[in-house]
């Protein structure tokens, strides 16, 4: 951490230098110059340095075009010469950063649709400071695409929106949210009876007047939550397609290897299935016409199975079929049947929506097995047939032992701090990989440098870390543009900054951002973040 520190210490110097030889210095420059000061100190626990700066911070626009002299700013930079002046003394002025709890691998997330962001702040704050992850959306049109993209635990939905009022969300997403068990509690400052009517009679779990009471509020969480799980332990079908569910899945692949180990049953074979391009049908033709495609493809598949066989979906548009006293060759004639018969047989309601799969296959003929190995080969199978173009089949073979997604993640810092840049890169550069996929990290000292940089190939995956104020090159301006030319499900984009003024998050948030952070942040909670969006998203 001593590095870091010194870091400060030498921009500080050579700030001061800088402004020494100028006549006059801008209030823009001073803003920017406490801003970062007051991130990067509070990042690295330097908490005096960081109270300082956020003091003076508040004595200064962004937009100004004042210009102070020299006694002017020396005035304001005042406060931070004894950390300069004397650095051998600083352990007795810096606070010892404490050690940081890994999070849990399974954190509940909670989704939050609500345009006061004064409230969404604090809300955001109070929820992760009780061990659960929150999104956030300013709006209802970005609301509903979070839900649908994140999956989130729970809804928590402000009744007065800007765009799309409570209510009109609610008939968007309630048929999912019911299949789910998903709870959704309505929020509102005026809390009218016939509010609360509407709200129930539509399918909201509670509805909650504001000011919310925090110590009523988490209790209230875990007991929604608790019986959401209680729930799903004792349902073994998914309520959406009709289809059997995960857990289900799990135990017939136990019961089905035993009997192969046994010798009760000759030969088994398991199908992984995932729908091409499924979020573009999301994209073009609405939530409603992406639920619809998943229960027609359901339809069709259990049209060409036998009683005995199981259709389960797996995850999202992906789907495993188990065929007992299947092989291969019986398994891909199904595969045929299924590709033929959707192209015959168009979702009902959007004739114009055409459905494609790519499948892996796993066949096993007597032996030992077990359901995670079946599934571990299966989805090898299915990366595979990705691979070559999808909307094909792949029998597994042993030479896909080595196959793995080989999707590689890049986490990119965009900051124009050269201390936020360091320390992220001596975190990451000791991790080959997140949430499961391969990565690398690079790092830009500023927006137009990543514009103008050849960043993007296809195929891969991106994390951005972006900082929302930089030179040349505004942190928005920089999401604005990615949002408008590159894919959405292919770029993750978490706002890292020391704004906390309601207009910037609100901003960001409206342009796509996918969440934010405020600086000061601990490295690893930053890290801990990325994995749980990465893992829910690709």
């Amino acid at each position: 951490m001593e590095k870091y520190q010194k870091m400060i210490y030498d921009r500080i110097r050579k700030t001061m230098r800088q402004w020494n030889e100028e006549d006059r210095v801008s209030e823009k420059a001073l803003y920017r110059f406490f801003h970062n000061i007051k991130g990067t100190a509070g990042t690295i626990g330097m908490l005096e340095v960081h109270n300082i700066a956020a003091v003076q911070l508040d004595s200064l626009e962004e937009d100004s075009f004042s210009l102070w002299n020299k006694e002017e700013w020396l005035r304001a930079i005042a406060p931070l010469l004894p950390y300069v002046d004397d650095p051998d003394q600083k352990e007795t002025l810096l606070e010892e950063v404490g050690g940081v709890q890994e999070p849990e691998e399974d954190t509940p997330m909670l989704l939050i649709i609500d345009d006061d962001m004064d409230f969404v702040t604090y809300l955001k704050d109070l929820v992760e400071s009780n061990g659960y992850q929150a999104l956030v959306a300013m709006n209802g049109e970005r609301g509903v695409e979070l839900y649908y993209e994140m999956n989130p635990r729970m809804l928590i939905l402000d009744y007065y929106l800007p765009d799309i009022n409570g209510v009109e969300i609610l008939q968007q997403i309630m048929d999912k949210a019911k299949h789910d068990f998903t709870p959704v509690v309505m929020l509102s400052g005026k809390a009218e009876t016939e509010a609360k009517i509407r709200s129930y009679e539509l399918g909201a779990s509670d509805f909650i007047s504001k000011p919310i009471n925090h110590r009523l509020f988490f209790p209230f969480i875990k007991n929604r939550l608790e019986a959401q799980e209680r729930i799903w332990a004792s349902s073994m079908q998914d309520e959406l397609t009709g289809a059997k569910n995960r857990k289900f899945l799990y135990g017939e692949l136990e019961a089905l290897t035993d009997k192969l180990r046994r010798g009760y049953t000759a030969v088994l074979t398991l199908i992984l299935c995932d729908l091409d391009h499924f979020k573009k049908i999301n994209d073009t033709y609405g939530h409603t016409a992406g639920d619809e495609a998943l229960r027609h493809f359901v339809k069709v598949v259990t049209s060409f199975t036998r009683p005995g066989d199981t259709t389960a979906r797996y995850g999202g548009e992906e789907f495993a079929l188990v065929l007992p006293e299947s092989d291969e060759a019986n398994a891909l004639r199904i595969i045929e049947r299924i590709q033929q018969a959707l192209k015959e047989d168009p979702v009902p309601g959007y004739p114009d929506i055409e459905l494609y799969f790519s499948a892996g296959i796993r066949p096993v003929i007597k032996g030992k097995t077990s359901p995670e190995q079946l599934l571990e080969d299966a989805d090898r199978a299915l990366y595979a047939a990705k691979h070559q173009g999808r909307d094909r089949a792949v029998v597994y073979h042993d030479e896909l032992k080595a196959v793995k997604d080989t999707a590689m993640l890049h986490v990119i810092i965009v900051d124009d701090d050269n201390v936020v840049r360091e320390m992220l890169e001596q975190f990451m550069k000791h991790r080959q990989e997140v949430a499961g996929h391969p990565a690398r990290f690079h790092r830009y000292p500023d927006g137009q440098a990543f514009i103008e940089d050849d960043w993007y190939q296809e195929g891969d995956y991106y994390f951005l870390l972006l900082d929302g104020m930089m030179p040349r090159m505004d942190g928005l301006e920089v999401l604005q543009h990615l949002r408008t030319h590159y894919s959405t499900d292919r770029v993750l984009i978490s706002m890292l900054t020391a704004r906390t003024e309601e207009k910037d998050i609100a901003r960001a948030l409206q342009l796509g951002a996918d969440d934010y952070m405020a600086k000061p942040f601990r490295v690893r909670e930053v890290f801990a973040r990325m994995e749980r969006l990465v893992e829910r998203v690709f």
